[in-house]
């Protein structure tokens, strides 16, 4: 069956919960894994822990504390996933897959009766409802990966009356106060813990990671490698962009990293910088982490990869012009990071070759005071993962 075949024959409320993955119809369907361990657990003592992930965003944050979990003795882990997620979880795990023949109501019955649910609130809601309206006397434990994301998921159980999180799991303050100030209600809920997928910046060795991707790329040590983290935000941005890096008046290499649910195809969007010409590299074949390590300076609009980069100690621009940043929610004017001067905001995006030249400097006063907010807004502990955990068991007690 041709992929548009098979999005033609699907009903309304299926085609609404798609996975944005084209080309790869195994993806859409949600399925049910059960995780391995290797000591058998006593199904006396089982703990049943059911994890629901569906987007890249939810399972990067999910997957570090389910590692965890998996050393604990008798506890059982499932993991209902689609999209993306099911590739992340089963390149992390060793798993087998349950998934009932039927329909989604099934997934009840194959997951039993969880003592927890460990999800985060994916882009594209569906799995979280579903848990939230199939067990609402089961605790939730909601890990928000990003400044806001929860904000519609708890919209949505509240316009539906389903209970809140029992927890919710935040990044920093700033998020928590993001949550509290548009639903004070579930103020006793937050829990500070960080982002578990953030703890690999305790040990990543950037640098060396830095080395060996720009040797891949033909990189010369001297040469400044400029990247822009896509978020959606449309081949207009691109075409702009493009204009005004072409004023730098400084000698760098530039790469687009397209969002994974863009549909415009990544050759349309390299065009236009190089029409203007940007000196290009070609990075799309390797990892956005390898070429996140590798560049001396992120733009981005509301990318989380600008964060990536915060924590990695690279300078980061934001792009907060409203012609072209098209985020609605007020919280997010501007990004957390701009507040606390560990990113630079550009409100005019012909203030951008300014910033650029300025910034690719690590000794003009701005670079070092961006790196005195980096150091102290966004430091890596290597234990959100652990805090996480830490916070789902005291909600089975």
């Amino acid at each position: 069956m041709s992929e548009g075949s098979f999005l033609e024959n699907l009903p309304p409320e299926d085609k609404d919960r798609l996975a944005y993955i084209e080309g790869r119809e195994d993806l859409f369907r949600t399925k049910v894994f059960e995780v391995e361990k290797e000591t058998p657990v006593s199904p006396e003592e089982e703990v049943n822990i059911v994890v629901a992930s569906r987007d890249p965003g939810s399972a990067n944050a999910l997957w570090p504390v389910v590692e965890l979990l998996q050393k604990q003795e008798d506890t059982s882990i499932k993991v209902v996933a689609d999209g993306r997620a099911q590739e992340i979880f089963a390149g992390k795990f060793k798993i087998k897959d349950i998934t009932p023949s039927g329909n989604i109501l099934q997934t009840a019955e194959v997951v039993g009766s969880p003592d927890v649910i460990l999800t985060d609130a994916a882009e594209e809601q569906g799995i979280e409802m579903f848990f939230a309206a199939t067990f609402p006397e089961v605790p939730v434990v909601l890990v928000e990966d990003y400044y806001s994301t929860s904000l519609d998921h708890l919209k949505r159980l509240k316009e539906a009356k389903m209970p809140y999180p029992k927890k919710i799991c935040v990044m920093d303050k700033i998020a928590g106060d993001i949550l509290t100030k548009n639903f004070p209600e579930v103020a006793d809920s937050i829990e500070v813990t960080g982002q578990p997928t953030f703890d690999r910046f305790a040990h990543e060795n950037t640098e060396k990671i830095a080395r060996d991707t720009r040797e891949k790329l033909g990189i010369k040590p001297e040469e400044k490698l400029i990247t822009f983290m896509s978020a959606l935000d449309g081949l207009e941005l691109s075409k702009r962009m493009a204009k005004e890096l072409a004023k730098v008046d400084k000698d760098f290499k530039f790469t687009f990293r397209i969002h994974p649910r863009d549909n415009t195809p990544f050759k349309d969007h390299e065009q236009e910088f190089v029409q203007m010409g940007v000196d290009c590299v070609q990075t799309m074949s390797l990892p956005t982490s390898e070429v996140g390590a590798a560049s001396d300076l992120v733009i981005t609009t509301n990318s989380i990869e600008g964060l990536h980069a915060i924590y990695r100690k690279k300078p980061t621009i934001y792009i907060t012009d409203r012609r072209f940043n098209k985020e609605d929610n007020e919280d997010m004017i501007p990004p957390p990071p701009v507040k606390l001067g560990a990113g630079i905001g550009v409100d005019k995006i012909e203030d951008l070759a300014d910033w650029v030249e300025t910034l690719l400097d690590p000794q003009r006063k701005e670079s070092k005071a961006l790196r005195k907010n980096m150091d102290k807004n966004y430091r890596a502990d290597g234990r959100n993962a652990s805090r996480v955990v830490k916070v789902l068991n005291e909600a089975i007690d």
